[in-house]
């Protein structure tokens, strides 16, 4: 059987990549949107968002997923795991009956 400790730290991993496959599309036309000095803040995201589909395709959406899910495994391994440590903590000492 998996260490508890182990399965935070997967769960967590896995957790937050999924949750960064599900964002980014969203992501893509806001970070182009804001890195961009000759845009409007507001009014720009949805034409942003066809723009990209219409020049690179639905996967142009996706842009930049791979680095992003590196970076995402490890740092929402260890907040899952920091977070279920701290809670094991509390429950174990602070809030003991």
């Amino acid at each position: 059987s998996m260490p508890e400790e182990l399965n935070f730290f997967i769960s967590g991993g896995f957790a937050g990549m999924l949750g960064w496959t599900i964002a980014m599309p969203f992501d893509v036309p806001k970070t182009n949107v804001q890195s961009r000095w000759d845009t409007k803040v507001v009014g720009s995201y949805f034409p942003q968002m066809k723009v990209i589909v219409r020049e690179r395709g639905i996967l142009g959406l996706y842009n930049g997923l791979g680095p992003t899910l590196v970076r995402a495994f490890p740092a929402n391994a260890a907040l899952f795991l920091g977070v279920e440590m701290g809670k094991r903590f509390f429950d174990d000492t602070v809030w003991k009956n």
